[in-house]
């Protein structure tokens, strides 16, 4: 897990895109997911933070984690995950959910009915082109 002693600033990558490697958060319960989403990332020059599988973690790493963006879904071994959501929002930090789940099932009108929702089973393009959206709405990120 990510530690004070390994939040220093790390040098950045270029992306496949050409665009500053990001560290993502990566929380998802389902091992093969898990693996498909990390791989894509790290093959588009991106870093991992996590795969995490539990609310508890990914709401450490939310907080606490010196990363870019994060990529969640929405149940998390049987919990949702809105507290991790609202964690990055309070961050100002971009995320995307991974679900299957419709976008009805977010709660309130607004909030997190506007955040990004990749549908399962996931395509890499899809997957990419969100985290790509990241590089210009990360706090301190300029394109």
């Amino acid at each position: 897990m990510e530690t004070a002693a390994n939040k220093e600033a790390r040098p950045r990558s270029l992306s496949r895109r050409g665009l500053p490697g990001l560290r993502i958060l990566v929380a998802e319960d389902n091992l093969l997911e898990a693996d498909f989403v990390q791989r894509m990332l790290l093959d588009a020059g991106h870093e991992v933070v996590g795969p995490v599988a539990r609310v508890v973690e990914a709401l450490y790493l939310a907080r606490q984690a010196d990363i870019d963006g994060a990529l969640l879904d929405i149940n998390l071994a049987g919990r949702n995950s809105f507290a991790v959501a609202w964690c990055l929002e309070d961050r100002h930090l971009p995320f995307a959910f991974i679900t299957a789940y419709p976008r009805s099932y977010l709660p309130g009108a607004g909030g997190l009915r506007s955040v990004p929702v990749i549908a399962k089973p996931v395509s890499e393009q899809d997957v990419l082109d969100i985290v790509a959206s990241f590089a210009t709405s990360a706090p301190g990120r300029h394109p």
